[in-house]
């Protein structure tokens, strides 16, 4: 018997008081206890000395398939109200915007390309879900395999939507006979294009973001190879609380550590790494180049494709083997850095289009969510100009800041950058263009040769201004690792208020993400970006973001009073969001990028144009316009293949702006 487990015990209630509380700091070990046991695999809870939350730590014997229950019996209260729940009510709740016949028209689109995923995964990965789902309900769960099932393919099915709208955009005949070929006449030409476009776009909120960073050894200041990423996901408030280490010891002689969450047995496929010294993360993109069915068994989901990478491959040119030849459904880029060989490579993924994009030896790479190589940045595209530019400017922060400070990385390094404030277009800023995003629900950083990985806590806001937890594997211990340490990143603090205001922003969109609808949720959300803008204002900086989003919440509140008859407290409301953007456009001259230019204008123009005949200013509505279409021009010039500005362009010239707005996304990720 282990001295941890003499002095403590498993179930000891003492035990756990005097290992979380007093926390034996020479005893690194002894923060992590043993909770669960079956068939000798084993569930721990882990906590750092300072920190207050704790991450779940899985050591696990045997591949993925054969350990996937034991997931499901430990942690099914932690699975039914994390991840699980976050995507069913999220697609729920996108689906809640259609009436009673696009709906249905569109679920039978959803049953048709998931049973064609279905019948194109491995034996294995099905029988990996099958088990999760056997452990849950032998722990009580009452979620039904169909739920359970279908959320595990929901974010390829989003890339699949969001490619479906555009092609239909462009050629609706041809993309239907495209989808008429696999699923049958479930819906015919134009007469779903518009439902498709909100099912698109409310399914964009269960899509992966992230940038990534690899550091080579021979780039930093310890010798050491650093792999590093933030995930990024309209999933923060239900990812972050339960997070998760998998720890699978497999008969062919790898280990492989993956860091997620509840549910996710994949979690190589979110951030991993094995005992060959291979460091994989995953990045989500879009293309026009979907594929949703292949001969039985031959391709995986994205996710557990990179997981099963890091449970079987031993080199970079391992990994790269078998993602060519599995291919995948969506769009995706793997991001995979080797110790051994002090290399990195970026192998991106359109359907059936799989090319290494980048690989570089001895130096460093860095990624965010835009192809790169010319045969699937062909068939890519981002869903807005915001996307764009901010997938463009993060990765040329990050590979600029590798640059300078070549020789001097390392992981606390890769930490400050991931969790930094600075747009790459303007300068520093609290979200949008940032490595940060308002959405971050994790930052974690693996230093494979060591065996070592910093994770962010979720106990404040934004998720990586937390602690971070370093944890080592060990070997031949009771206790399958060890804390080695916590940090947090750096931070000015002349701007201390600045920081705290974030909270504030990040509350406010996830009110808005929770209720866009009602009053009482509208004016939540302005009371956070009220706090939030007080804050910032305390450290003299006038945030943009905040500023904005402010009027267009008020202009949304107009325009659902206008729609119930409140005429006059809409009247209010809008001239107190023109009074908004006229601010903006006075404290921030010369400081906002075109794009940023063109939607205060944009804004103004459609808020002006709401009030009645007798309020409106005329010249104001037609400067707002002219200055809109010009920037629109340039934009337009600039970013040919970007289709929302052609779809800008149309909403200038309507007459009806209130179904403009009605229809407009006012979801913060549209600052970006």
């Amino acid at each position: 018997m282990s001295l941890f487990n003499f002095l403590f015990g498993s179930q000891s209630k003492i035990g756990f008081f005097l290992a979380t509380f007093l926390f034996l700091p020479s005893v690194s070990w002894a923060e992590c206890l043993l909770q669960q046991q079956l068939h000798g695999q084993k569930h721990f809870v882990c906590r750092a000395p300072g920190t207050s939350k704790s991450v779940h730590v899985l050591d696990l014997e045997g591949d993925f398939a054969k350990t996937a229950y034991y997931h499901g019996r430990f942690l099914h209260k932690e699975i039914e109200r994390g991840v699980l729940a976050g995507v069913q009510i999220r697609t729920e709740r996108a689906l809640n915007e259609l009436d009673q016949k696009d709906r249905e028209k569109i679920l039978l689109i959803k049953k048709c390309v998931i049973n064609n995923y279905r019948s194109s995964v491995s034996r294995e990965f099905k029988m990996g879900l099958e088990n999760l789902y056997s452990g849950m309900r032998d722990s009580g769960s009452t979620v039904t395999w169909k739920a359970f099932e279908e959320s595990n393919y929901m974010v390829e099915f989003s890339i699949f939507m969001d490619s479906l709208q555009r092609q239909m955009s462009q050629n609706s005949t041809k993309t239907s006979l495209k989808v008429f070929s696999s699923c049958a006449p479930y819906f015919v030409g134009n007469t779903l294009l518009k439902p498709i476009r909100k099912i698109a776009k409310g399914l964009r909120s269960i899509k992966m973001g992230c940038t990534g960073i690899s550091a080579s050894a021979n780039s930093s200041k310890d010798g050491a190879l650093v792999h590093g990423r933030n995930f990024d996901s309209g999933l923060l408030g239900y990812y972050e609380n339960d997070q998760v280490i998998v720890i699978n010891r497999q008969k062919n002689g790898i280990t492989s550590v993956g860091i997620a969450s509840a549910g996710l047995h994949y979690a190589g496929g979110i951030s991993g790494f094995n005992n060959y010294g291979l460091s994989a993360s995953l990045h989500e993109l879009q293309t026009e180049g979907v594929k949703i069915k292949y001969a039985s068994g031959r391709s995986d989901i994205g996710p557990y494709l990179l997981h099963s990478v890091v449970q079987k491959a031993r080199t970079l040119d391992e990994a790269i083997a078998i993602i060519k030849n599995r291919k995948g459904f969506g769009a995706w880029t793997f991001f995979i850095s080797d110790s051994k060989s002090d290399e990195s490579a970026s192998i991106e993924l359109s359907g059936n289009t799989v090319v290494v994009a980048r690989r570089q030896k001895q130096r460093f790479m860095g990624q965010s969510n835009h192809f790169l190589a010319p045969a699937t940045a062909k068939e890519g595209y981002e869903y807005s100009l915001n996307k764009t530019l901010e997938t463009r400017a993060r990765l040329a922060h990050v590979d600029r800041t590798l640059q300078e400070d070549f020789g001097r990385l390392d992981f606390q390094w890769v930490i400050d950058r991931l969790t930094g404030h600075y747009d790459e277009l303007v300068g520093e800023r609290s979200f949008g263009r940032t490595t940060t995003k308002v959405y971050t629900a994790a930052t974690h950083v693996m230093v494979p040769a060591r065996q070592e990985w910093w994770m962010s806590l979720p106990e404040s806001l934004p998720t990586n201004r937390s602690n971070f937890v370093g944890f080592r594997l060990v070997k031949d211990s009771d206790v399958p690792v060890e804390i080695v340490g916590t940090t947090k990143a750096w931070e000015d603090s002349a701007k201390r208020s600045w920081y705290d205001s974030m909270k504030f922003y990040i509350q406010a969109y996830l009110s808005n993400e929770q209720d866009s609808k009602t009053p009482y949720g509208l004016e939540r959300t302005l009371d956070r970006l009220e706090a939030a803008v007080a804050l910032a204002q305390e450290s003299h900086i006038y945030e943009f973001p905040y500023h904005f989003m402010w009027a267009r919440i008020k202009i949304s509140q107009a325009a659902q009073e206008m729609t119930s008859g409140s005429k006059d407290h809409a009247s209010k409301k809008l001239h107190q969001a023109n009074s908004k953007l006229q601010e903006i456009l006075s404290e921030l001259r010369g400081k906002l990028h075109p794009y940023e230019e063109f939607q205060v204008h944009l804004w103004t123009f459609r808020a002006e144009s709401l009030l009645p005949s007798s309020q409106q200013n005329t010249e104001l509505i037609q400067y707002s316009q002219r200055q809109a279409q010009a920037i629109l021009k340039n934009l337009k010039n600039t970013y040919p293949r970007q289709a929302e500005l052609r779809d800008l362009h149309t909403s200038l010239s309507q007459k009806n702006q209130l179904e403009v707005i009605r229809e407009s996304d006012i979801r913060f990720g549209t600052v970006e």
